[in-house]
């Protein structure tokens, strides 16, 4: 009895930190997703205009946009994997409140 109140204590505790470190990692993770997807836009562009001013090979420049779309596509995963852990968490919680 007294373990299953020791575990739902730590589990909120680390409820509450995740939710601290989210919290303090928002704005610079949104200016980051920001700066992520115009690198994206300067990558495929460049890529694209390469090939149709024929400056770069089909090769090189298909190398861009795939490297651009790579760029686009971190801002999307990254807050998929802090998300499941806080959700991991939250079903461990609600197995202990049973």
């Amino acid at each position: 009895m007294l373990v299953k109140y020791i575990i739902k204590v730590f589990l909120y505790l680390i409820l509450a930190v995740m939710t601290l470190i989210h919290w303090l990692l928002k704005i610079p993770m949104i200016l980051g997703n920001i700066l992520l997807y115009f690198l994206s836009i300067i990558f495929i562009l460049t890529g694209v205009l390469s090939y149709g001013f024929a400056l770069e090979s089909a090769r090189e420049c298909g190398r861009m946009i795939i490297i651009g779309m790579a760029f686009g596509a971190i801002p999307d995963f990254v807050p998929f994997l802090g998300k499941s852990l806080e959700t991991l968490v939250a079903k461990l919680l609600s197995m202990t409140n049973e």
